[in-house]
């Protein structure tokens, strides 16, 4: 069939030079108004979700020199314009060419994706491949089409089931491989909101402007999705100077680990709250003591302490009781022992994950969180280092793992010895390393 919800009559389509590629937008405008105008009843709910997304269209096409066809205005995906179109619109081969040259750039990218995961050697590479090459397979099967080619059901058909394995793929890629960011599932809600208002059309039915629309509002997130995949899809490690917070902070952002000491004195504990309240970090206090930090340093106060400077309690060997902890640093711990603070000097909602009320203690924030770890223990090698790192990204951020992880604690110390067998340092670029994160040293 041809394309006869936009023309009044089968027509052959015209002649259209390809339109230049423009700067990859980073999204669709006004997404949600667009998802919402077009879905139907049932899927109203869906849309509230998606209100605080507001990305901007690429501007149209310059059509000068071009009068025998209209210009192309649209979102755009990889460098191609995705027109919408209307009832009554001329059915120009770019309407379907420019859609299938951005699904085969969208390949290109997840080729990629592919690549990262397979040197990583990541455990949903197997599931990520077989989605991949179901997609590949509808993608190879779009023609492209030229002056006097018909645009057929199976035309659309194809754009439909394509997107339907894309979303599951990325569904693969936001929850397995970025440890499920908002910005991400809203993006990829509303990918689905649009895939939902569609259904395959057979001979004789009618392929509705609407729907194609759909088809390429739902591709136009792709690229966003790609950006967000490619900040994520990485853990980061900041290497810093000791308390070089002037620098650190501003890498401070959503889903991150903040290493910082007990005695910090760059810290306005000002910033600590503010931070905690509004974005999804988590400030990880190393615990050093005697002779390095006889009391914990103002910054703590009063987001952390009651006290400006609460007094340790003495040495303290701990047990792991917390649920949550207890899972991912496993039941047979390194030696954690310090002096700790007791727990009657920290504040309100305040709770110790050892077991006792002189052990390391965190309090859950609006969006963040503070937990403190004994110097002595959290980093006794590259492997327990890693466990403190996922034990407190699941249970503090609900992550697998964390987007960038700021280390301005201490590196080294004489005293006692046995710091010296394995710097912190070398033990961050031995995580990295076996996980295939990036290390940034930025002293």
């Amino acid at each position: 069939m041809s394309f006869t919800s936009v023309l009044p009559t089968p027509q052959l389509l015209l002649k259209a030079a390809p339109p230049p590629p423009t700067d990859r937008a980073k999204g669709v405008d006004q997404l949600v108004s667009l998802a919402a105008a077009s879905a139907p009843a049932d899927l109203s709910s869906g849309v509230e979700a998606l209100t605080a997304l507001a990305v901007s269209l690429p501007p149209p096409v310059d059509s000068a020199g071009a009068a025998d066809r209209p210009a192309l205005a649209g979102p755009s995906a990889y460098g191609y314009i995705l027109r919408m179109v209307k009832r009554g619109d001329i059915v120009l081969p770019d309407d379907q060419n420019n859609v299938v040259h951005a699904w085969r750039a969208k390949l290109e990218v997840l080729d990629r994706v592919r690549r990262v995961l397979e040197e990583g050697g990541h455990e949903v590479l197997s599931e990520f491949v077989s989605r991949y090459n179901a997609l590949k397979s509808i993608v190879d099967a779009m023609p492209l089409v030229k002056e006097g080619d018909w645009v057929y059901a199976e035309h659309f058909n194809l754009h439909l089931r394509a997107l339907q394995k894309l979303i599951e793929l990325e569904e693969l890629l936001v929850k397995e491989v970025c440890g499920s960011p908002s910005d991400m599932l809203q993006l990829l809600d509303a990918m689905k909101l649009f895939a939902a208002q569609l259904e395959e059309r057979g001979t004789g039915d009618v392929v509705a402007s609407a729907d194609w629309n759909a088809v390429k509002q739902a591709l136009a997130v792709a690229p966003k999705l790609d950006e967000l995949a490619e900040e994520r899809a990485v853990t980061t490690v900041y290497l810093f100077r000791e308390a070089d917070w002037s620098t650190a902070k501003r890498y401070a952002d959503d889903d991150s680990l903040i290493f910082c000491t007990h005695g910090i004195d760059t810290l306005p504990s000002g910033e600590v709250r503010e931070l905690v309240a509004s974005k999804r970090v988590v400030f990880v206090i190393e615990v050093d003591t005697e002779p390095y930090y006889p009391l914990p340093a103002p910054a703590w106060y009063p987001v952390f302490y009651t006290v400006l400077k609460p007094p340790f309690c003495g040495v303290n060997v701990a047990t792991v009781t917390d649920p949550c902890f207890r899972q991912f640093l496993g039941y047979s711990v390194p030696a954690l022992w310090d002096y700790c603070v007791s727990l009657r000097y920290k504040v309100s909602g305040a709770w110790n994950w050892t077991g006792d009320s002189c052990g390391w203690g965190y309090k859950v924030y609006e969006k963040g969180a503070i937990v403190e770890v004994p110097y002595d223990g959290f980093w006794e090698s590259a492997e327990w280092l890693g466990r403190f790192v996922d034990a407190i990204s699941n249970c503090l951020l609900g992550l697998r793992r964390p987007l960038r992880i700021l280390y301005l604690g201490r590196y080294v110390s004489g005293t006692p010895g046995w710091h010296l067998c394995h710097p912190i340092d070398a033990c961050w670029r031995a995580l990295a390393s076996a996980r295939k994160w990036r290390l940034v040293d930025l002293r």
